[in-house]
């Protein structure tokens, strides 16, 4: 059943599989927090948009991260993450360059972050920004650089949010 979840929610059809990756990524944040993320992805098969150059493509993600808080508990984090991603083959090559951007939601196992910043709910948005390539045989490997802002946007007050900066590492199967 899970499956048939995920694969509908991919926007797949009948003759094409949307392929899973699994991506490692590692940051800072501020507040001195370190963050250190898993992340189950898979790409709807067919550009959402081709043009003569660039495509823009649809990616799902789920994560689950664990936050390193310097003056209180660590925390956990699991979040849904539908991404648009605009890419463009580089000439006479098998890399890709892309940009993506996305709005998800997150769960955070408690909203302490330190002696002075509560993020007030356990329901967090995930705004991100992300630029980097794919290489290697059928696109396999990928590398970037993530820029991500949490904040539960004005639900409950105080509403400091919190950003990260991460690199990241994607292998498709």
């Amino acid at each position: 059943m899970l499956l048939a979840v995920l694969l509908g929610c991919a926007g797949t059809s009948a003759t094409a599989a949307p392929a899973l990756d699994l991506t490692v990524s590692a940051g800072a944040g501020t507040q001195h927090v370190d963050k250190l993320g898993l992340v189950l992805g898979w790409t709807r098969p067919e550009p959402l948009w081709q043009g003569r150059r660039w495509r823009l493509m649809l990616r799902h993600e789920l994560e689950l991260a664990n936050w390193r808080v310097a003056n209180a508990r660590d925390l956990l984090e699991l979040g849904y993450s539908p991404v648009l991603r605009l890419e463009r083959p580089l000439a006479d090559s098998r890399a890709t360059f892309f940009v993506e951007g996305s709005i998800g939601a997150r769960l955070l196992s408690h909203t302490r972050v330190g002696p002075d910043h509560d993020m007030s709910t356990a329901f967090q948005f995930s705004d991100e920004l992300r630029a980097g390539w794919t290489w290697g045989d059928q696109g396999r490997h990928t590398a970037g650089l993530r820029l991500q802002h949490l904040s539960n946007l004005g639900i409950k007050e105080p509403n400091p949010g919190i950003n990260f900066w991460q690199l990241y590492y994607r292998y498709r199967f």
